[in-house]
């Protein structure tokens, strides 16, 4: 009988024990990494929608023919329930570093992210008068 106990092969349960701990700590690991990913998708998303909310003005200023009265400036607040989206139009008359006969179209975008830091991005473009 004891020959036969010798010959046989396999894991202990000690040994199958082990494994899982070791898995588990593995599987621990990853989850800060879940969270960040989740986090930077969320952030992600939020730039997304300020891009596209400037995009909007800046196309629609110029497909104006006349942009007046020049310094122009917009403000629009509660975009989407989160971004303020704030538009200003200037030229050389206005601005000295604008280039002459270009109107400089500069959009800036605030929000709150999810995780309450306030967050900015601005754009600019520029249009021949």
């Amino acid at each position: 009988m004891r020959r036969k106990m010798k010959n046989q092969k396999g894991f202990t349960l000690i040994e199958v024990m082990i494994a899982m701990l070791v898995l588990a700590i593995g599987l621990l690991g990853l989850a800060p990494m879940m969270v960040t990913s989740m986090y930077g998708n969320a952030f992600s998303e939020d730039v997304t929608s300020a891009a596209f909310l400037a995009q909007d003005s800046i196309e629609r200023l110029k497909n104006q023919s006349v942009i007046s009265p020049i310094p122009y400036t917009l403000y629009d607040n509660g975009l989407f329930n989160v971004y303020n989206r704030t538009v200003q139009v200037d030229d050389s008359v206005s601005d000295g570093t604008v280039p002459p006969n270009v109107y400089r179209i500069r959009v800036t975008i605030n929000w709150t992210d999810k995780k309450g830091l306030s967050r900015t991005e601005t754009f600019t473009s520029y249009k021949m008068k």
